[in-house]
């Protein structure tokens, strides 16, 4: 459990306090606002939590107020910031309970000083204390899917062939797995019921995927449920296993993915509603982009969509990209797959993506691309690392 709640709708404010809190020694989690803050404060326990008192939804104070009423939850610390210079609010904050009074812009030592010893800590940070690892992080890559793994969660990205022996070799599941679906077809479908197992343990699974106009959504739940798909071999739950999937239809935006891990979504250029997901965990960036064709020719690309593009893959530690082919190929005549690999490389070094996976659509040439690829990145003098990926891969973060 996180030591300390954030929650403020500036993502800036946020990431800063966040690192303050961080370098001395606390454990931090983010909300963009105070939407539930009930709930989550009494699932999460912190020591402390930070509140903006402009936030949309119930402002801060208000949730200062709901937090000292609660017996469960009035022995928590709370620290109001605030670009209001208001000495009403400052008194209204002391009513309720506050225990710090913050003023934006803050002096990040001292707060960060202020907060240690509000929790009991001494003034200055663990001085000489080396940083905490991060937590391990694997990315296992299917058929037409893959997986992040890391501690308690999983994020399946598409259900292809391959995951459900996956997930039925491992002892140890998940409270929580994420299953982001990029959209509709039969290929991405095949190992859906792989979350089967998951539900009958207890686990809590979150379904996503494009919002279309066919609900398509709403109709695989049953299917996941049931640990039943195609290929997949049917599953005995038992009776007191009554769980079945959260369900989140997604348009093109920010979700939250956990308590202070936010996941974007765009649209990508696919026939039919088709999303590429981004979405940090543990201080590393992860992009999910397998139908998407880049143009190649600037001309004839819409300047909004390449500099959409160019931030989802901004700085990524790692981007999984499909390609149906190479741009000395033509084009499918039924428009699927049609993506060539090398406008992927020349955007995903120009974002200075660290390490690039290409993802080979059915049909996609393999042979030699990795030699292309990585030729054509030594040309364009980036230090990005390429792959080719293949079933069964498996790659640490």
């Amino acid at each position: 459990m996180p030591d300390i709640l954030i929650f403020d709708d500036d993502p800036n404010v946020a990431s800063l306090l966040a690192e303050v809190l961080r370098a001395n020694g606390f454990s931090v989690a983010h909300y963009p606002s105070a939407d539930g803050i009930m709930q989550i404060v009494q699932e999460n326990r912190p020591r402390l939590v930070v509140l903006d008192i402009m936030m949309p939804g119930i402002d801060g104070l208000s949730a200062c107020r709901d937090i000292r009423s609660n017996m469960a939850t009035r022995h928590i610390k709370i620290v109001v910031m605030t670009a209001k210079q208001f000495e009403q609010d400052r008194i209204t904050a002391q009513r309720y309970g506050v225990s710090l009074f913050i003023n934006k812009p803050f002096d990040s030592a001292k707060l960060g000083q202020d907060i240690r010893g509000l929790l009991g800590f001494g003034k200055d940070p663990l001085a000489g204390a080396a940083p905490l690892p991060a937590p391990p992080m694997s990315v296992a890559v299917f058929q037409s899917s893959a997986v992040v793994e890391t501690l308690d969660m999983w994020v399946m990205l598409d259900a292809g062939r391959g995951l459900g022996q996956w997930v039925s070799e491992h002892g140890d599941l998940p409270s929580l797995c994420w299953m982001l679906l990029s959209r509709y077809e039969p290929a991405v479908l095949e190992d859906l019921g792989a979350c089967g197992p998951l539900l009958t343990a207890g686990s809590v699974v979150k379904l996503a995927g494009p919002e279309d106009a066919d609900s398509s959504l709403p109709r695989l739940a049953p299917k996941l449920s049931a640990g039943m798909f195609a290929r997949q071999a049917p599953m005995v739950i038992p009776q007191r296993a009554k769980t079945s999937p959260l369900i989140y239809p997604l348009r093109e935006g920010e979700f939250l993915l956990a308590p202070g891990a936010m996941g974007q979504a765009r649209y990508t250029q696919h026939p039919g509603s088709a999303l590429g997901y981004s979405f940090g965990l543990h201080g590393r960036k992860v992009v999910y982009c397998p139908c998407n064709e880049i143009r190649p020719d600037a001309a004839e690309w819409n300047r909004h969509e390449l500099n959409k593009f160019a931030s989802l893959f901004s700085e990524a530690d790692l981007l999984m990209h499909g390609y149906g082919r190479s741009l000395a190929q033509p084009r499918r005549a039924d428009g699927i797959g049609t993506g060539a690999w090398e406008p992927v490389v020349d955007l995903a070094a120009a974002a200075k993506v660290k390490r690039l996976l290409l993802m080979p659509q059915p049909g996609a040439p393999i042979g030699d691309i990795l030699v292309q690829a990585q030729a054509r990145i030594s040309a364009l003098q980036s230090p990005m690392r390429c792959a080719v990926a293949a079933s069964g891969q498996v790659v640490s973060l």
